[in-house]
């Protein structure tokens, strides 16, 4: 019988209903077959104070006004839609290329003046572009010549379109109490979604212990660690993943787990809490200003799933085929009672511990051995090579980069045939304090269409936070934090071989349901053995690859713990529906409840892990199934080059030329039909879900 709503959503309303909430360092060294040698950068200025990135913002938003000025100067009866479509589409992205890496710099700057500073660019920008798409003038002035009724084709239908639901989002229609209602609530989302992350990022906490507090984390980890010594004599551990991530895996202590991991789950929480919850509430006031049912119904709009009833029949038919795969947790607490014959349940912050005990025990996969394979220069450079022979790309590295960061490398890109410069990306992947703490492909320069005839050259830099190594160690990365890299590279191939004409449609400004799928399809290619033969090497003889003997336990083991990795993500993406369709009194309990109602693990008591749910304010609000979502043609996609051959110069031109060089210049679903030369399907995913290998 065909469902009209989550039953599962219905449980939690029912429940909310009855019990009311109140709520040192290896040198990074140029990877090999990629060169480096001078070669002109993008002309990026990083090295700027706080006074310079105002100035420069404010200069920016008065060439803004100038250039909309003139597009209203323009007769009503003389519009067209270079005079005024494509003319405040280029306005605004002249405003965009100005501002990004003012902006980035508020989330990457070693100095914390210059993080606030990019991070208040960032608000303001916001609130400004709020009130730019809120004038009437403008407004009517699209208005009017899309009233003229002149045929559109392609990416020019489709900008007036994207053009005219935006003002709509922007409240022209509604009454002027209305309309001036919305702006303040919109103006005041942007200021506080940035402050949200920007408190995740500031968060330093950690947990201070003994050197036999360490027992049981591999000798490399301990040894970095002891480099963090404090004035007492004791270690830090901090929240960032290289540290917390090997001792929530390792560590024996379980009473330090526990404690570690409730400070990772309540940072920034005194802060995000009241943020999260008001933000939430503006985002339903929006919605129904609009005349919407509820924000999700809006958010959905221009997604690949269109409406929350598709979300929910999709979210609910995952619930039954992972529900069944709850015997993970059961093998889990068998391995626990070795240790504690009496337990009745696996706690949060046993999860990794015990995970990784039954997996040596049941595969002989020592993930520590694995490792030794995966030194982080080795990856790079390997990853770097595969992705140019897939995509028929170069990588030049710019020996003497000006960057933000000495640990920051910059590379231009080029053609494989006809050498032509296509953009730069930026590598920054070391943690430090107050950096962004997770991993990420920022857009600095959005790749668009010229006056000129020209096009301007797209500019990325991905992020993330991988260890460096000790003195005499290098550091090794653990093979899920390979597949991470190889995910966050494709990000950022997506966004620089754009050949769309407008910013709008540029790089990876896709359909938010529909953003991971590139990237998770190239996930799988960390686990073919000519991918790792090119991206492994043993850290004391690059010459050794990773053994076949320990690639075939991985492979053994690749759909060891999915079951508790899906119910997880889908206990997310539940959360996220649900905190958008009713706003609950009480964030943490609603999020609490569901982890344990379909997460299937209670938990840790005291945990506010929602105020650390940076996407809940990233973009991904009534978004975060598109993980999910996305996988299903992620797994499809991928059928094609496992079928074809992962390095077949066909497909991986086919895919540059159909699917990134496109970004959303037309609908998704054409370019999916156009790489796989038939419609989608879901087979390979839910394959995948009960076991199989991918592609397969």
């Amino acid at each position: 019988m065909r469902i009209t709503t989550s039953r599962l959503a219905i449980i939690l309303l029912l429940i909310l209903a009855v019990f009311p909430l109140p709520s040192r360092a290896v040198d990074v060294i140029a990877p090999q077959g990629i060169p480096s040698r001078p070669v002109m950068g993008p002309g990026i200025n990083w090295k700027l104070d706080p006074a310079q990135i105002a100035g420069q913002y404010a200069a920016a938003q008065s060439q803004l006004e100038a250039s909309l000025k003139g597009i209203l100067g323009v007769p009503a009866g003389a519009r067209n839609f270079d005079n005024t479509v494509k003319a405040f589409e280029t306005a605004n992205a002249v405003f965009d290329q100005q501002i990004q890496s003012l902006a980035f710099l508020g989330y990457v700057s070693p100095d914390k003046a210059v993080r606030e500073a990019g991070l208040k660019v960032e608000a303001d920008a916001g609130a400004y572009g709020v009130a730019v798409w809120a004038r009437p003038g403008l407004y009517q002035a699209v208005k009017d010549y899309a009233d003229k009724g002149e045929t559109l084709t392609g990416e020019d239908g489709r900008l007036l379109t994207r053009m005219l639901r935006e003002f709509k989002s922007s409240g022209h229609g509604l009454s002027p109490e209305d309309k001036d209602k919305l702006q303040k609530i919109q103006e005041r989302l942007s200021v506080i979604s940035t402050e949200f992350e920007g408190n995740i990022n500031a968060d330093n906490g950690g947990m201070d212990v003994k050197l036999e507090d360490l027992k049981g984390l591999p000798d490399d980890i301990i040894k970095r660690l002891q480099q963090n010594q404090t004035p007492d004599g004791k270690i830090r551990v901090t929240l960032k993943y290289p540290d917390y991530i090997p001792f929530m895996k390792y560590a024996d202590n379980g009473e330090l787990r526990r404690q570690l991991q409730l400070k990772y789950q309540n940072r920034a929480v005194e802060k995000n809490l009241p943020i999260l919850s008001e933000a939430l509430r503006l985002r339903d006031q929006s919605a129904k200003l609009l005349g919407y049912s509820s924000f999700p119904e809006k958010a959905l709009e221009g997604r690949m799933a269109e409406t929350p009833q598709k979300v929910w029949d999709f979210l609910n038919g995952l619930w039954p085929i992972l529900r069944t795969q709850d015997q993970d947790l059961k093998d889990l607490l068998a391995e626990k009672r070795k240790d504690d014959p009496k337990a009745e349940r696996v706690e949060s912050w046993e999860l990794s511990y015990y995970s990784d005990k039954l997996r040596k025990a049941r595969f002989d996969l020592d993930s520590e051995e694995v490792k030794k394979y995966f030194p982080v220069d080795t990856v790079v450079a390997g990853t770097m090579r595969v992705y140019q022979r897939i995509l028929g790309v170069t990588f030049t590295e710019v020996a003497s980069p000006e960057a933000w960061h000495s640990d920051v490398r910059l590379f231009r890109i080029n053609d494989g045939k006809d050498g032509r410069e296509i953009g730069y990306f930026y590598l920054d992947i070391h943690p430090r304090q107050g950096k962004y703490s997770h991993a990420a492909a920022f857009t600095i320069i959005q790749g668009r269409e010229l006056e000129q005839n020209g096009y301007l050259k797209p500019v990325s830099a991905m992020v993330a936070n991988f260890p460096k190594g000790a003195p005499g160690q290098p550091a090794l990365l653990p093979h899920s934090d390979v597949e991470t890299f190889f995910h966050e590279f494709g990000h950022l191939m997506h966004q620089t071989l754009t050949k769309a004409r407008y910013a709008t449609f540029s790089g990876s400004s896709v359909a938010r349901d529909f953003v991971e799928a590139p990237s998770q399809m190239l996930e799988n290619f960390v686990w073919e053995r000519e991918v790792l033969d090119e991206i492994s090497g043993h850290y004391q003889d690059p010459s050794k690859k990773l053994p076949d003997a320990l690639f075939q336990k991985m492979l053994a083991a690749k759909n060891f713990g999915n079951g508790i990795h899906y119910l997880t993500q889908l206990a997310f993406a539940m959360i996220d529906m649900l905190y958008h369709t009713a706003v609950p009194a009480d964030t943490s309990r609603l999020f609490n409840q569901m982890m344990e109602l379909v997460g299937l693990v209670p938990v840790n008591p005291g945990a506010h892990s929602e105020a650390s749910f940076g996407h809940l304010m990233g973009g991904y609000a009534a978004g975060y199934y598109g993980y999910l979502w996305s996988e299903v043609f992620a797994d499809d996609i991928f059928t094609r080059f496992k079928k074809e051959g992962l390095f077949s110069p066909a497909v991986g031109k086919a895919w540059r030329e159909e699917v990134l060089e496109k970004g959303s210049s037309r609908p998704e679903m054409e370019s999916l039909i156009a790489f796989l030369g038939r419609l989608p399907s879901s087979e390979a995913f839910f394959k995948r879900l009960r076991g199989a290998k991918p592609g397969a």
